[in-house]
């Protein structure tokens, strides 16, 4: 097994394990960083899967079962002309399920993207589920600072207590 490259950044730990094989046998290159810490094995775990190309929805939900973090994520490489239009396609797994959405797989994901592609882009545009994210960089003398631009949050119907005390056995 390849000795596993690690570059630290004040925003998050990087590491290169190797590729993981499906039970297809096929290899998927991933990292797995820690968001929101300046040391190593803190912060909040991450693994993103480089180029999924390939995966369908069941082998992201195994992989992303196998890592057994919060978030798995995974990048879907496409021509530069349709990265600068619609962004950057990354799909987020839990080991339950997808979702449209999540604050720390966006950010670590982005800064991933960022290191494999040079380290010097201001801005990563994320296309997600739920739609574009962009993420902006700023270099500090602490460290790299991250900052993403999330859509506004959708609120569903409001309930009163009279309606929602019965449903739980308390009075309103």
């Amino acid at each position: 097994m390849p000795h596993a490259r690690r570059d630290f950044l004040k925003a998050m730990a990087l590491a290169a394990p190797p590729a993981v094989p499906p039970a297809s046998g096929r290899g998927y290159p991933f990292t797995q960083v820690d968001v929101f810490t300046d040391r190593p094995l803190e912060g909040n775990p991450l693994a993103v899967f480089t180029d999924a190309r390939g995966l369908g929805d069941t082998e992201m939900q195994s992989l992303a079962r196998e890592t057994n973090l919060s978030e798995t994520t995974f990048i879907f490489p496409r021509d530069a002309k349709e990265e600068r239009k619609r962004g950057v396609q990354v799909r987020i797994w839990t080991p339950s399920g997808e979702l449209p959405f999540a604050g720390h797989p966006s950010l670590g994901t982005a800064t991933v993207i960022r290191k494999l592609r040079g380290g010097t882009a201001v801005q990563i545009d994320l296309d997600l589920k739920s739609g574009k994210i962009p993420v902006t960089f700023e270099s500090h003398p602490s460290g790299l600072f991250a900052e993403m631009r999330q859509k506004n949050a959708e609120f569903g119907p409001t309930f009163t207590t009279d309606m929602i005390a019965p449903l739980i056995g308390l009075k309103a």
